[in-house]
């Protein structure tokens, strides 16, 4: 995978859903300790289940800076395998704007390592800087 075709991100949007029968400051902790963000990047908020079970949503948002080498770092850690997928079915990971979403295994982060995963994960979305435009082929993460 060639990180030199990846656009510039402007930002990065972290969100976590936390069961009741999962430790918060765990979850949390393992994430900000493996990523190197600092916990009070992130905003909390009560919510309740289906079956009136306990969730708790935290949602950070990270600058250009922080998005940029917090991409390469979770593209890098990556299985061989992993990276393949993601540049075999590079539409489902972009959308139309360019946003890259990436979800990654709550479980795992929690065992420091880090893989894809669409169930109970933790999902980053990294926004292009303006002026970025997305082509059909989504070049920007196909290697040369």
């Amino acid at each position: 995978m060639d990180f030199e075709k990846l656009p510039p991100f402007s930002a990065a949007d972290v969100r976590i859903i936390i069961h009741a029968t999962e430790d918060k400051n765990k979850v949390l902790g393992s994430i900000c300790g493996i990523f190197c963000i600092d916990a009070d990047r992130f905003r909390h908020t009560e919510l309740v289940g289906h079956w009136g079970n306990r969730i708790s949503l935290l949602t950070g948002n990270l600058e250009s800076a922080e998005a940029n080498r917090l991409v390469k770092k979770i593209l890098l850690s990556l299985s061989s395998v992993e990276k393949n997928q993601l540049l075999s079915s590079s539409h489902s990971f972009i959308d139309e704007k360019g946003n890259l979403y990436l979800r990654l295994d709550k479980q795992r982060i929690c065992q420091k390592r880090i893989s894809l995963s669409e169930t109970d994960s933790v999902r980053f979305k990294f926004k292009p800087a303006r002026g970025f435009k997305v082509n059909s082929n989504y070049d920007y993460l196909v290697g040369d």
